[in-house]
């Protein structure tokens, strides 16, 4: 019998699925509905589980229910972080995964530089 390589496709799919149940018992389980609550998805972007503007009283106002579903979206984002290490790290180049990177490292820099906005003006 021919030994054979298990499908690179369904070991990626499986990782995926693995690092999102991962982040999403991480960040407390929080409901489906809470997850999708555009106000969250704004400040998981935006970095505010993990930055020091949530000592500011305006934040303190908001649930920690919100806290704990945004820390999804920052665990996400870490996440591909970690993916993207991993890929430029490999010693296995090519193209794509050369432009995700590069794509990548365009995307936090957006994100990282909302996340500073924010913070400033929260602030103010």
């Amino acid at each position: 019998m021919i030994p054979t390589t298990p499908d690179t496709t369904w070991r990626i799919a499986a990782l995926a699925l693995a690092a999102v149940v991962l982040c999403y018992v991480g960040a407390g389980a929080p409901t489906l509905s809470r997850l999708l609550d555009p106000a969250v998805i704004g400040e998981g972007l935006a970095l505010k589980p993990i930055t020091y503007h949530w000592i500011n009283h305006v934040d303190r106002a908001i649930p920690e229910a919100d806290l704990f579903a945004s820390r999804f979206y920052v665990l996400m984002l870490a996440a591909l972080n970690a993916l993207a290490a991993l890929f430029a790290l490999d010693a296995h180049r090519n193209r794509r995964r050369f432009a995700f990177v590069l794509g990548w490292a365009f995307v936090m820099l957006i994100v990282l530089v909302n996340a500073q906005i924010q913070a400033f003006y929260t602030l103010g």
